[in-house]
């Protein structure tokens, strides 16, 4: 994304001399440039304007709809088709389709977000009412990536002062009229222009809230016309509507009911064309709205289709001496860049405005960054206190003032929900359901409450407040109360089966204090206190000396926590390494004396031209060294990509290893949406084992287990249907939803 922009910023300006506008034709027909909306289709535009310039046609005018006016502003504004094409061919979609930084970037605390529940709804309470976003995505990036393309002209007001005088189509979502920009912000026009309803959150502008204009006028011949044009050059990209066996989700019935909409006032548009004006309709067959991986094949279709229509448009070509002029005028100079005198904070949300401004890298005094405040916004926005962060720069009070706008979610508060499931579809199963609760900038500080409630075969409640001390947040501190309740068996190397048989339900209270700090973006490290009481009781066992009892612990830990993975279910490159390290003591109210610790790491590489093929390595350790032989302290084996081809947690000792290579396969092509549902394909080796103390670990006892199996980053969290096996003649199918490793102890906690 960075190297994107940079790539922009030094490309475009450079192409750009004397500040002009298009020159008076001179007797010569003025055109009128018609670009529809329809998505990727849209690149076909650039083709077309590519064919134009061949033929030595000159544009006086550009009307545009969605991606329509996003081609159009760019071209408006000076670019020719050389550099559009390599805007759209160097433009990373998925990434403008996010709104936040990549995983790995994202801060610590925004990434153990991700070891909760997949499903999240965001919303705010106020006054009674329950408020949500109107959009999936917000928009920072794509109005960023704009406002980088088009910084050039950012200071035109008038669009008609733009090198080709310039239109954008939005819809205004209270009346369904169209609305026109004719002046004002270019990259507010833009982006409301480009507001696919449901996806991109409307533009507030003017008191009214504005979406995609394909809605209105997907084909704006009107507004073109009415620019004092001659002639117009209309293309039209449009979708064409489903046929009956492809309307075959909610999803596709929704598209279908747009597509009505659209090419209703699409049709309502292109009967008003004249004989004189030309019809330009690229073969897009095959062609969706999100399909930007086939940039050059769209590109060339739109080519194609202009040059096959060479004869309509031959009385339209210019001179080689008036082209020259036309060309000439559309470059436009860039102002210089000026020196920052002041630097100004609108920020509406609870936290400190000084929560920005420590994160700026740009002084008074200096010239404007560019590159470097958009890197610092995108950190700042990373932080998930503001609903979108923008700048302009302009005079106040005899100074050039940077102004940086943040403003202020309208849902502070945020609902995640999960389960949790795992069968190996011969009656050996877990099932959770939870729930959990964000309030986020509680305080100018960006303090925070979390709550999580579970119920199922493991009982989990969580209260948790999280302070900030700094403004740049590097330090924290935190308390937490917690409950669980859960199973452990007694397979294993702590009894002998023949003689002891059976499981407890563990049950235990938890509270604790701790400090931290967060090491940029990636790694934390806590020292914190700890007081636990519970209880062990039989649940099902076939002798009577199996003991229950109550305990009670106090401890001081240690904990690292490094998160580098690009995504936590189906990461492709990274590393995790979680580490914990606990002293219980009777001093601080323990029953017994003995240590505990526990560690968890993963690391991802991918290969191949798509990256579509990962290898993940994955290792986990727990020990209790010198604890009681109870409950409590066991760690525990079995269960899918957990010794696969075991029951779930079948196995239970005080010392615990484990070891896992899996290779997997992405099946499905990327989406250029959040919305996604990748299918992989992969299977794992793995070995682990138990022991009942520290001497007796011998890694030769690893006991060898694999799978196959098929997943899904589904809504609802991973998706996996396998097939294990392990040594002992243990096989087992498995169906199961969730990340496996946030079981029981295996949890790795916020």
């Amino acid at each position: 994304m960075r190297v994107y922009m940079l790539c922009l910023l030094l490309l475009i300006p450079n192409a750009w001399g004397n500040e002009s506008a298009v020159p008076d034709t001179n007797g010569e027909l003025r055109v009128g440039l018609v670009l529809a909306g329809g998505g990727a289709r849209g690149i076909a535009h650039v083709g077309v304007i590519k064919a134009l310039e061949e033929m030595q046609i000159p544009v006086h005018a550009v009307a545009g709809t969605s991606m329509g006016a996003l081609v159009g502003g760019m071209y408006a504004a000076g670019m020719n088709s050389d550099q559009l094409l390599e805007v759209v061919q160097t433009m990373d979609w998925g990434q403008a389709f996010q709104d936040s930084l990549e995983r790995g970037d994202k801060p610590q605390r925004r990434k153990e977000d991700d070891y909760d529940y997949p499903t999240s709804i965001r919303f705010s309470l106020s006054e009674g009412s329950l408020t949500m976003p109107l959009g999936l995505i917000q928009g920072q990036q794509v109005r960023q990536i704009i406002k980088a393309l088009m910084r050039d002209v950012a200071h035109v007001d008038d669009f008609d002062e733009l090198p080709t005088p310039y239109r954008a189509v939005a819809t205004d979502i209270e009346t369904g009229r169209a609305y026109v920009f004719n002046r004002g912000d270019i990259v507010t026009a833009m982006r409301a222009s480009m507001s696919i309803p449901g996806l991109l959150a409307p533009v507030e502008h003017e008191g009214m809230l504005l979406v995609d204009g394909g809605i209105a006028n997907n084909i704006p011949v009107d507004i073109a016309r009415s620019m004092g044009v001659d002639r117009l050059i209309v293309v039209d990209i449009g979708t064409p509507l489903r046929s009956r066996d492809s309307i075959d989700s909610v999803v596709a019935v929704a598209d279908q009911m747009v597509g009505f909409l659209t090419r209703r006032n699409s049709e309502l548009q292109l009967s008003t064309l004249s004989k004189t004006d030309v019809l330009i309709s690229p073969t897009l067959e095959g062609i969706g709205m999100l399909d930007f991986e086939d940039t050059d094949a769209i590109y060339e279709a739109g080519y194609q289709a202009a040059k096959q229509l060479g004869g309509e448009l031959d009385e339209l070509t210019v001179s080689e001496a008036t082209w020259g002029e036309f060309v000439a005028a559309r470059r436009l100079s860039a102002p210089p860049e000026l020196a920052i005198e002041r630097i100004a904070i609108n920020n509406n949300s609870p936290v400190s405005d000084d929560m920005i401004r420590v994160r700026l890298t740009q002084q008074t005094g200096e010239l404007l960054d560019r590159e470097q405040l958009n890197d610092d916004l995108a950190s700042i926005y990373a932080l998930d206190y503001w609903e979108l962060i923008d700048f302009d720069v302009r005079e106040q009070d005899g100074q050039n003032t940077l102004f940086v706008n943040a403003y202020e979610r309208n849902s502070e508060s945020r609902l995640k929900f999960g389960l949790n499931l795992i069968t190996d579809m011969d009656g050996a199963s877990e099932f959770n359901l939870g729930t959990s609760y964000l309030w986020q900038g509680l305080n100018d500080l960006g303090g925070e409450f979390y709550a999580r409630g579970q119920v199922g075969d493991t009982i989990n409640l969580v209260g948790q407040f999280y302070q900030p001390i700094d403004l740049e947040q590097r330090f924290f501190v935190e308390t937490q109360l917690d409950y669980v309740d859960y199973d452990v068996f007694t397979i294993g190397p702590e009894f002998d089966p023949s003689d002891t048989l059976g499981n407890w339900r563990v049950r235990q209270y938890r509270g604790e204090a701790a400090v931290g700090s967060n090491i940029r973006n990636r790694t934390q490290l806590r020292l914190g206190l700890r007081q636990a009481s519970g209880e062990y009781r039989i649940d099902v066992s076939s002798s009577e000396n199996l003991p229950e009892e109550d305990f009670r612990e106090g401890s001081v830990y240690a904990s690292l926590r490094y998160d580098g993975l690009d995504k936590l279910f189906f990461p492709t490159e990274g590393g995790f390494l979680f580490a914990e390290y606990e002293a219980v003591e009777d001093g601080l109210g323990a029953d017994n004396t003995f240590q505990r610790w526990r560690a968890m790491g993963q690391a991802a590489y991918s290969f191949g031209a798509d990256k579509d093929h990962t290898v993940i390595v994955t290792a986990r350790t727990g020990q209790s060294l010198g604890a009681t032989n109870e409950p409590q302290n066991y760690y525990q084996l079995g269960g899918l990509f957990n010794v696969s081809g075991l029951p779930q947690n079948y196995f239970s000792g005080r010392q615990m290893a484990f070891a896992m290579v899996q290779y997997q396969k992405r099946l499905s092509d990327n989406s250029v949406l959040p919305i996604d549902l990748p299918v992989y394909a992969g299977f794992s080796i793995e070995g682990g084992q138990l022991w009942s103390d520290r001497s007796k670990v011998d890694f030769g006892d690893l006991v060898g287990a694999g799978s196959i199996y098929l997943g899904i980053d589904s809504p609802l969290g991973p998706l996996f249907l396998g097939l294990g096996s392990a040594e002992g003649d243990f096989d087992a199918l498995y169906l199961s939803l969730g990340w496996p490793f946030l079981t029981n102890q295996g949890q790795i906690g916020r």
